[in-house]
């Protein structure tokens, strides 16, 4: 009997610490859940208090923990008590002690046994002074199987030391905690949210992004407003605009009294102008533009048009500028991507609203057919043998067979001369064509080995890249590393109309027919 009550005193301490953990759990995973979902308003006054209620209530571990205790039992055992180690490490007058005995049960065999036991000061007392005494029934053991031997002095199987204890259950109580904690938590989900409307203290949401965010249509209308200040007109005679991610803008206004810039700054992080401060330009009329040229740009939007255009990569917007390239040149927003050098990009976008195309140089059949729109735009014939040069430049870092207008920035670029000038169309990514004219035909004539624009289709192309890689054992991942253009020159010893290409990170010059034949190497 005295058996049974002592289990279930050893069980009932683990049920009653589990149900604690269990209870500082649930506010735990109360306290993660209405500070991650809500204000720092509420976290602050309700997951803190909560995670310290969380922390008081949790049970902790202790040295008696799952030791036989003395309780309120008046029964009482005769026992020997044949030696008796009390712990010390601190004052407590309940202390962990190792006890040896025969234990005599009444109406029942003997046994000896060693064990420990969470035994108040003065029980330890009574048993120091005799050995013969008696125990309450709590604090005896169950019957072993097999009674502690005389010989051997201890149980077969593992000694009982004090270093067992406490039992390795109590692990159990931290994880409970956390487990209760976490379902709580992601059971709730989105329910955690308290919709109310708490004040602002004027500091930031720890879910909230640090850096500002600044809008390019506010930031244009500023600039502009600015300016109007400066005196009558200067709206009328704006050089250019400049915005950036981070709110520090500025712009330049012609001075028609003294033919100066004046330029001003705006800072969005101090709210403060400074300017205008005058200097020397060469700018004139032709350059400048009206603040009503920008009416049906909407910048907030292009910007964001653009973003979507560019590679992934690039995708963070650094800076626009609004002006015209050169005297009476349409006026564009040409805006800077891009937060790593290698992924930096430009792409523009005109006063209509409407953002350039980005496309890829490499790929042969988008360049072709977007040549022949710009060649179709600006009314030069596709069909007749005008054209001098027709050249692809499928990346910036390609090897560069001729210097252009696309050496730094890759496209496509047509040079011709019909029967009354010469000129060049090109066209890079993200960039509107781009039309320049060198001067008059003045001997009304063609020019020797020209050919038309459809002599030279992008199958060609693409079946004299292939052979040239091939030759060159280039891989498939550099194939846009291409330089590729047909044009009269000087080849075996004789001038002649080819296609001449490198490709690849260390090319070589390559020579093919109009028709993708190999030649030679240059």
């Amino acid at each position: 009997m005295s058996s049974d009550r002592g289990s279930d005193r050893i069980k009932s301490p683990t049920v009653r610490f589990a149900v604690r953990a269990a209870i500082a759990g649930a506010v735990l995973g109360c306290a993660v859940g209405l500070g991650a979902y809500n204000n720092w308003l509420v976290s602050l006054l309700v997951g803190v208090p909560l995670v310290i209620t969380a922390l008081v209530i949790s049970p902790r571990p202790r040295r008696i923990d799952g030791m036989l205790r003395a309780g309120q039992s008046r029964k009482q055992i005769p026992v020997t008590i044949e030696a008796l180690t009390r712990s010390s490490l601190d004052a407590s007058d309940v202390q962990p002690t190792l006890v040896t005995a025969t234990i005599s049960p009444p109406n029942d065999t003997d046994y000896r046994a060693r064990w420990l036991t969470a035994m108040p000061k003065p029980v330890a007392a009574t048993v120091l002074q005799d050995a013969d005494t008696t125990l309450p029934s709590a604090l005896i053991p169950p019957r072993p199987d097999t009674s502690l031997s005389y010989d051997i002095g201890i149980a077969p199987g593992k000694a009982t030391e004090f270093g067992n204890h406490p039992p390795n259950s109590t692990l159990l109580q931290p994880l409970i905690i956390v487990l209760v904690a976490v379902a709580l938590f992601v059971g709730v989900g989105d329910a955690w949210h308290i919709s109310v409307s708490l004040p602002d203290a004027g500091l930031p949401s720890a879910s909230e992004d640090s850096d500002p965010s600044y809008d390019p249509q506010k930031q244009v209308a500023n600039l502009l407003s600015h300016i109007q200040t400066l005196g009558p007109g200067a709206e009328n005679s704006i050089l250019d605009l400049n915005i950036t991610k981070d709110g520090y803008d500025n712009a330049s206004v012609l001075d028609r009294a003294t033919g100066q810039s004046l330029d001003i700054s705006y800072s969005a992080s101090s709210g403060k102008w400074t300017g205008p401060d005058p200097n020397p330009t060469d700018s004139r009329d032709p350059r400048t533009f009206r603040a009503d040229d920008l009416e049906k740009m909407q910048f907030t939007v292009i910007r964001d048009q653009m973003n979507m255009s560019i590679p992934e990569e690039s995708r963070q917007f650094q800076s626009m500028t609004v002006q015209r390239s050169d005297d009476n040149e349409p006026v564009l927003a040409t805006a800077a991507f891009g937060e790593e050098t290698e992924n930096r990009v430009e792409i523009q976008a005109n006063t209509e609203g409407v953002v350039a195309t980005w496309f890829n140089p490499g790929d042969f059949q988008s360049s072709v057919t977007l040549a022949a729109e710009m060649m179709a735009e600006a009314g030069i014939p596709a069909n007749e043998p005008i054209v001098n040069r027709f050249e692809i430049r499928g990346d910036p870092d390609s090897a560069r067979i001729s210097a252009g207008d696309i050496q730094n920035s890759g496209g496509v670029l047509v040079e011709y001369t019909d029967l009354k000038s010469s000129g060049s169309l090109s066209r890079a990514p993200g960039h509107f064509p781009s039309l320049r004219i060198y001067g008059d035909n003045k001997t009304g004539r063609l020019r020797t080995g020209s050919i038309a624009f459809t002599d030279v289709p992008a199958s060609t192309f693409e079946q004299v890249r292939n052979d040239a890689m091939r030759r060159g054992n280039v891989d498939t991942f550099d194939r846009d590393l291409v330089d590729i253009e047909a044009s009269y020159r000087y080849v075996l010893d004789d001038y002649q109309t080819v296609i001449t290409i490198e490709v690849g990170p260390d090319p070589t010059e390559e020579i093919y027919s109009l028709d993708g034949q190999y030649i030679a190497p240059n």
